[in-house]
């Protein structure tokens, strides 16, 4: 059974894109779309930071999957050279997008070593993406520009 045949109005777009006005449509968001979708909610969770509430929010653990822990953490002092600081940045994305993006399932990010984009930030996405019942594969590519220190991400076909 293909995607067509499981949705063939499309699939709904976030409450949040539907909101907007200038994205009004009667019709579903086609698999194509729907992956642009997520790559901009991806691009706005990597672009923001989240508090550094250390052990204040252990009390309260439905909290860190809540809009206060909305982000990704600072990356300061950690060195992209040093393998466990790598590790450490990874899995900190892979929690924030787990944690913020239902959309996503069996979040795996990788950092890139790309000796062609000297000091920029290049990282591999690797997810499912939870199409009831059907779970896509999806990879997503996120450069952080040195030069804005904003992500850019871009969905692979």
């Amino acid at each position: 059974m293909s995607l067509e045949q499981l949705h063939p109005y499309g699939f709904q777009s976030t409450l949040f894109d539907r909101l907007l006005p200038e994205t009004e449509s009667i019709r579903g968001l086609s698999i194509q779309e729907l992956r642009q979708s997520v790559a901009n909610d991806l691009e706005d969770l990597l672009n923001s930071r989240m508090a550094k509430l250390d052990h204040i929010i252990d009390a309260y653990p439905l909290s860190k999957q809540s809009i206060v822990q909305f982000g990704i953490i600072d990356f300061v002092g950690l060195s992209t050279a040093n393998p466990l600081d790598r590790e450490q940045i990874c899995q900190s994305i892979e929690q924030s997008i787990s944690a913020h993006e239902p959309r996503l399932k069996q979040v795996k990010v990788e950092m890139l070593l790309d000796g062609h984009n000297m000091g920029a930030l290049c990282l591999t996405i690797q997810a499912y993406l939870n199409i009831h019942p059907l779970y896509e594969p999806v990879v997503f590519d996120a450069l952080l520009k040195p030069t804005t220190q904003q992500y850019v991400i871009s969905a692979q076909s």
